[in-house]
């Protein structure tokens, strides 16, 4: 068969096609039968939403030694966007004819002022005591002191076995995206 008569077959052929679609579409029609297109819809959207995050960290565990006239700080640090933030520990010291030890947790300022022998204000102060335990809630996040002080005694150097750990709260954001899909009529 020649190129030519295959050509004007396929034609033939696509024509009757459409023709037989196009019968068929009519028919169904006044039959009073749609045929309607269906459309696959995908919509893509994100939330944003705000979760609680706890975190708990180990300020100082197990026994120190503070020398006669001296005393062990730790630096407790709380970010900016930290809230609920506590810090809670227990203490028992031993040494010396008292087996005592001064437990503080101040601020900063108040800090550097105890440091140069002046007054300062205390978020708690335990006093002159063999043991204790405390729980104390800063009310806003910046640097804090935890201070065991051994500065009272002349010649005996403590042991204190302590725990003490800071817990606080920060916000994550969390973005959550789906995807819906549906078809259409």
């Amino acid at each position: 068969m020649k190129a030519s008569h295959k050509g004007r077959n396929v034609a033939t052929g696509v024509l009757a096609g459409i023709l037989i679609i196009g019968v068929a579409y009519g028919a169904l029609s006044s039959a009073g039968i749609s045929i309607v297109q269906k459309t696959t819809v995908t919509t893509t959207e994100s939330s944003t939403t705000t979760v609680p995050v706890p975190t708990s960290s180990n300020v100082v565990n197990g026994l120190i030694s503070v020398s006669a006239r001296q005393y062990e700080a730790y630096q407790v640090n709380i970010p900016n966007s930290a809230y609920n933030a506590q810090l809670s520990g227990t203490f028992t010291a031993s040494g010396g004819s008292g087996n005592d030890i001064i437990v503080y947790v101040m601020d900063a300022t108040s800090y550097v002022n105890w440091q140069n022998g002046h007054q300062g204000s205390t978020y708690y102060n335990s006093g002159q005591t063999t043991t204790g335990s405390f729980s104390v809630n800063f009310p806003t996040s910046g640097t804090y002191y935890l201070v065991y002080s051994n500065t009272f005694s002349t010649f005996s150097t403590k042991n204190v076995n302590t725990q003490v750990n800071l817990s606080y709260t920060t916000d994550q954001q969390s973005v959550v995206t789906y995807t819906t899909t549906y078809v259409t009529s």
